[in-house]
């Protein structure tokens, strides 16, 4: 029997190795006397956090029953780091990673930074710090969803080595004007951290010609492309749409 990797989280300076914040910035690990405070800020800074998978970092349950918290138990699947301004000691960030152990992945559950803070380098250092952790703890795949409402995000996804895999149509509920409530588009972007002898490539023969399309467009011919069987293209109604499902995870 193979043997499960747990994925297990570590102290904030361990999981940093030789990582550091931009300057005038200080890290911690969340603890349970800032969550009431971070909960108050975050409803302050990002007000759209209010529906939507991000609205559960308004929720003390939350915190309770998902997330690692200084000096608690580390077998909790997400890990909330603090960003506070050196020189004042107030809160001006919050990052959550979230590990799913069996598939050996981390994914940013959601990033969000005081206001006129934006733009000063936490939001690329907040995936410095996704990669970094998950190599230091032995993910294998990292994932970041990021809104299509800014360029920033994605931008800093593509800075850091990740590669655009795919845009996920209604993935997640979204405030996009006053009262306004919809569904809406997000990018997944993707870093895998092992070699290619770790990696299946998938069957070109099973492929339909759209897979085959979509396969080619974001990672190149595959190796058995020129010696595939044929395939009869057989085009999708339009009248009769495919749905579509993603898991439930979030950008940062």
């Amino acid at each position: 029997m193979l043997t499960m990797h747990k994925m297990q989280w570590r102290r904030l300076d361990e999981m940093l190795g030789g990582l550091r914040p931009p300057e005038g910035c200080s890290l911690e690990q969340l603890s349970r006397d800032s969550i009431d405070q971070v909960t108050t800020l975050l409803g302050k800074w990002y007000p759209d956090i209010r529906v939507g998978t991000e609205s559960r970092h308004l929720e003390h349950s939350f915190y309770d029953q998902h997330v690692c918290l200084q000096g608690e138990s580390p077998d909790q699947p997400v890990y909330a780091i603090l960003g506070r301004d050196e020189a004042t000691q107030e809160i001006i960030g919050l990052l959550t990673l979230e590990k799913n152990v069996r598939g050996l992945q981390l994914s940013a559950a959601m990033g969000a930074v005081e206001p006129s803070q934006r733009g000063l380098g936490l939001g690329q250092f907040g995936i410095a710090l996704l990669e970094q952790v998950g190599r230091g703890i032995g993910a294998e795949v990292i994932l970041y969803y990021s809104t299509l409402k800014m360029a920033r995000a994605q931008r800093n996804a593509e800075l850091r080595g990740f590669k655009l895999v795919g845009l996920v149509p209604a993935f997640d509920v979204d405030a996009i004007a006053p009262n306004t409530v919809k569904r809406v588009y997000e990018a997944i972007y993707a870093k895998v951290l092992v070699g290619p002898e770790k990696i299946q490539l998938p069957d070109w023969n099973a492929l339909i010609p759209t897979t085959r399309a979509l396969y080619t467009h974001l990672f190149g011919q595959h190796p058995s492309a020129s010696t595939a069987e044929p395939m009869t293209v057989v085009p999708i109604p339009t009248s009769a749409p495919v749905p579509i499902s993603a898991p439930e995870a979030r950008h940062g």
